[in-house]
């Protein structure tokens, strides 16, 4: 997720998995390829607003998700309507820990957006998607249950991602290649988005993923804008102009591109496209997925002629990066199962912790919210 990737985490699989599934098993890989492609995007579609700063690129980017992600956030609302309770929602504990979920994924966003100007589009792909391997370590550190395959794995994932950000040899074409910067920058994001996947386990008891994306792609929106205004020149800001302006995006210059491939690849398919794919496949399989995004990434980036290609160290280190979080994240599905109460009645429904695992459903349950 990447964030990228959704950007979105998973929670209880047997939740998730009781649902039926539709029998259109084909439909359902036309959306897991679609989404794919769209997770895939964020990055190098971002980088083609040439001449325009990182933060002027995310405010035009945060409009354009709120617009596309709406609908999608309003069906969602209705489709759980009868398993909300208004008063969860409604509290400052709530509307506390949108605040904090919105701060921290604008952070974790500029980090990987700026990430991308210096390093290759993949490794800022894999280092950021570390936060699982984070929250591993810092489990280790609390003494909390942990598998060993979880173990395991993050020292695969370290060893390699040492080896990763030691390549010398791969260069971006803008002339601003620093490769070990860049890949420092993406780093920086795990542990805001390990932050980040606790606070959404919260929020996700509460209302569908969809839904708690738009509320917080509204805070993150006034977040940027508020901040915009405070450290950048604000002469062009109010202004269609494609360099300056806080509604660039809707300029001739990128109207089009803005529209058909930024909305329906980056945000709709970005975003909402593994939203759908669970309706066909369980989250441990669309969760693996993932990690296909940063070769997808890096093959588009050299396309659009924003990357050379990868050297071999490059891809030596995003093999093993690639193994050792799918070790990771098969040992915590183990885990999720070993610490699955045994349950008292035939009927009895099956819970998760919340401080057992910072996956989360995507689906809001009946369940959920006992």
């Amino acid at each position: 997720m990447s964030m990228q990737s959704f950007e979105v985490s998973f929670r209880d699989e047997e939740a998730v998995d009781k649902q039926e599934k539709p029998k259109n098993i084909l439909l359902g890989i036309v959306f897991t390829i679609l989404a794919l492609c769209g997770g895939a995007s964020i990055l190098p579609l971002a980088d083609e607003y040439k001449e325009v700063n990182i933060l002027l690129r995310t405010v035009w980017r945060w409009q354009i998700i709120v617009i596309y992600c709406l609908p999608c956030g309003l069906y969602f609302l209705y489709l759980n309507r009868k398993s909300i309770d208004t008063k969860k929602i409604f509290s400052r504990d709530t509307y506390l820990e949108f605040l904090a979920h919105a701060l921290l994924w604008t952070v974790a966003s500029t980090f990987y957006l700026w990430s991308s100007d210096f390093t290759l589009v993949s490794h800022t792909a894999l280092l950021s998607n570390m936060g699982g391997v984070f929250i591993v370590m810092v489990n280790l550190l609390r003494l909390a249950p942990v598998h060993r395959l979880e173990i395991y794995g993050t020292i695969v994932v370290v060893i390699f991602a040492i080896i990763f950000m030691n390549d010398s040899s791969s260069t971006k074409t803008n002339g601003q290649t620093n490769i070990l910067l860049g890949d420092i920058m993406a780093l920086a994001t795990t542990p805001l988005y390990a932050m980040y996947y606790i606070v959404s386990a919260r929020l996700l008891k509460k209302l569908p993923t969809m839904v708690i994306l738009e509320v917080s792609f509204v805070f993150q929106l006034i977040i940027y804008f508020v901040f915009y205004i405070c450290v950048m020149d604000t002469d062009k800001f109010y202004s269609f102009d494609p360099h300056f302006g806080m509604f660039g995006w809707a300029s001739d210059t990128y109207l089009v591109f803005s529209l058909v491939f930024v909305g329906t690849f980056s945000c709709l398919l970005g975003v909402g496209g593994y939203v759908f794919t669970l309706n066909f496949f369980p989250p441990h399989i669309v969760g693996s997925i993932f990690l296909l995004e940063p070769a997808f990434s890096q093959s588009l980036s050299c396309i659009l002629g924003q990357d050379n290609m990868p050297g071999i160290i490059t891809y030596l280190g995003a093999l093993g990066i690639t193994v050792g979080l799918g070790i990771s994240i098969k040992g915590d599905l183990l885990r999720q199962k070993e610490t699955l109460p045994k349950p008292q009645a035939k009927n009895l429904p099956k819970k998760l912790d919340e401080e057992e695992s910072f996956h989360s459903s995507l689906i809001v349950t009946p369940e959920s919210n006992q």
